[in-house]
């Protein structure tokens, strides 16, 4: 898509209305007002400075000069002294209103302006200079003295148009006021034509600019469709995870609420049984060190009461081997308990041990299907030994030493 790039137009440095003498002028540079300046200029320079008839008008041209010297001071101080640049268009546009609405100099597309470079082209510069002195006659001291005819035809005429006395030079006048009609038209037609293209240049503009909002808008809709379509689409998803996570841990509160309760009881057990073992080990240990000193004291008496020539009474051996036999049952029995404990405390840290992992893969739902689970609770579940060994009732007699297996 092209874009164009006309340029937004200068604001007028200042404007001033002539009204019939030449209409308006509202210059926007400075160059502007020198080519103005300087085409008036050029159009008065057939007047010379050596006649006095036209001093008049050539004090009022004169006053040109001060716009000139006020253009060059405004061209030194625009880049960097706005104060005095805006005084030097001020003392401009006072200036050009003195002389075209105070002093009433005719401006070149005036018709008046047209009337005298008309006559000028009709007679001669000499006739139109004493023409344009019936309009604006000399100072005093500077006497009007035609000298030829043309100088009294000119000074003559000036006067009938001046005042109007008679109908005089109709044709003049009307070809002065075409002139200036004309040229009042190409002026009208060359800046209709300029504000055309500007017109056509912000109408483009406008279609281009309200083309770029339209699709910007139609972006921007599709943009914000998608980015609530995927804001939906996350938060359902985000909706669904929450619920899950939510079910998830809402098992996982029931089932560790259901076994809270096994795994204090487990626990519990577990240090009861780690201080019955600690309390069988401690009477295992003392009671195999009484229980040798006692034998060790028996034989001793026996052996101390036994001469060499005496033999050992029968009675105190059975006696002694009676004993040795029951404490060595009663320290057994002490060690299975020490033993039985020992193995109902690991049980139950077992259980406990595989509660809390139960609980956990349960939190982090790994254990999504019912087989794993069942596998998991029937060996937390299961029966626990109590540990009881069957056959301490009494001591084994000797049969039942000779028919045990070796391996029993």
């Amino acid at each position: 898509m092209n874009t164009s790039n006309s340029s937004t137009p200068a604001e007028s440095l200042f404007t001033l209305m002539f009204l019939e003498n030449g209409g308006g002028f509202s210059p926007k540079s400075l160059d502007q007002i020198s080519i103005f300046v300087q085409t008036e200029i050029t159009f008065w320079a057939w007047l010379q400075n050596n006649q006095h008839h036209v001093q008049g008008i050539k004090n009022i041209i004169s006053q040109f000069n001060n716009v000139n010297n006020s253009i060059n001071q405004a061209h030194q101080y625009k880049a960097n002294h706005p104060t005095q640049f805006q005084d030097c268009l001020n003392d401009i546009q006072g200036s050009l209103r003195n002389i075209y609405i105070s002093l009433k100099l005719p401006h070149s597309t005036s018709t008046l302006g047209k009337r005298i470079e008309a006559y000028k082209t009709e007679q001669n510069p000499e006739a139109a200079s004493y023409f344009v002195s019936a309009f604006y006659p000399p100072p005093q001291g500077y006497p009007i003295q035609p000298q030829t005819i043309f100088a009294w035809q000119g000074i003559i005429e000036g006067l009938i148009e001046k005042f109007n006395i008679i109908q005089a030079s109709p044709k003049g006048r009307k070809n002065a006021a075409e002139a200036a009609y004309e040229q009042l038209r190409g002026k009208t037609e060359v800046l209709l034509g300029e504000k055309t293209t500007a017109y056509e240049d912000l109408h483009r503009n406008y279609a281009e600019t309200s083309e770029k909002i339209n699709l910007s808008s139609i972006e921007q809709i599709k943009s914000f469709d998608n980015a609530q379509e995927k804001r939906n689409t996350t938060f359902a998803e985000l909706i669904e995870t929450h619920s899950n996570e939510l079910e998830t841990l809402r098992k996982t509160f029931r089932e560790e609420l259901a076994l809270r309760s096994p795994a204090e009881y487990w626990k519990d057990k577990h240090n009861k049984h780690v201080k019955n073992s600690w309390i069988a080990g401690i009477f295992s240990f003392i009671g195999i060190g009484c229980s040798g000193l006692f034998l060790y004291w028996l034989i001793g008496n026996l052996l101390s009461n036994t001469t060499s020539n005496t033999t050992l009474e029968s009675w105190r051996v059975a006696l002694i081997a009676l004993i040795g036999l029951f404490a060595i049952w009663a320290v057994r029995l002490v060690v299975r308990m020490f033993l039985s404990n020992l193995h109902l405390a690991s049980d139950a840290d077992e259980r406990v041990v595989m509660v809390k992992t139960y609980l956990s893969l349960i939190e982090g739902d790994r254990l999504s299907s019912n087989e794993d689970r069942q596998l998991i609770l029937k060996a937390l579940f299961r029966p626990a030994s109590d540990g009881i060994v069957k056959d301490e009732g009494i001591p084994p007699s000797f049969l039942e030493f000779l028919s045990r297996s070796p391996k029993s």
